[in-house]
């Protein structure tokens, strides 16, 4: 099994993926867990320049060379051309994630607004450089789900019926 649990900034994919990670016995990873796997930046430098996207997106290949992996989040996203990858969106409201990554990261709402915003900028640029869609088009995705009101614990025993089914 490979998930791809793609989001927004706030949206829950690290806390989903863990509860899912429980669940199937999958390896779990993220852009900080990829990023700590690398020992040797000068190997993949250019010119004294990294390209962290392209660094991401190669050990991506390597980690989808094994079964039962989830990929979270910012990550996830460079996963929209493969498949044999089961890809997730999870939808949340803006206002929700801003509440969500202010209390996780213990900030002020609105340095929580400005990261938000950045982030979702950045996510859409990626998917943009990478495949030329949209990020939170659904289309690019088997299904999606919608966490408003709803637990981590809720959202992860929806994906995880939706995924037994498929």
């Amino acid at each position: 099994m490979k998930i791809a649990l793609c989001g927004y900034l706030g949206s829950g994919c690290t806390e989903v993926a863990e509860i899912l990670a429980s669940k199937f016995n999958l390896e779990a990873f993220n852009t900080s867990r990829i990023f700590r796997s690398i020992r040797d930046f000068d190997s993949v430098s250019r010119s004294g320049e990294v390209d962290f996207n392209m660094l991401i997106k190669t050990k991506l290949e390597e980690i989808l060379k094994r079964d039962n992996v989830i990929i979270e989040g910012r990550s996830a996203l460079m996963l929209l051309d493969r498949k044999d990858v089961r890809k997730v969106f999870l939808v949340t409201p803006v206002e929700d994630r801003i509440k969500h990554v202010a209390d996780r990261r213990g900030i002020s709402i609105e340095s929580a607004r400005d990261d938000v915003i950045g982030s979702d900028e950045e996510r859409n640029h990626l998917a943009q450089r990478f495949f030329r869609r949209n990020a939170a088009d659904t289309a690019n995705y088997d299904f999606s789900v919608d966490t408003s009101g709803k637990t981590y614990s809720k959202v992860a025993d929806i994906i995880a019926n939706v995924i037994k089914s498929l």
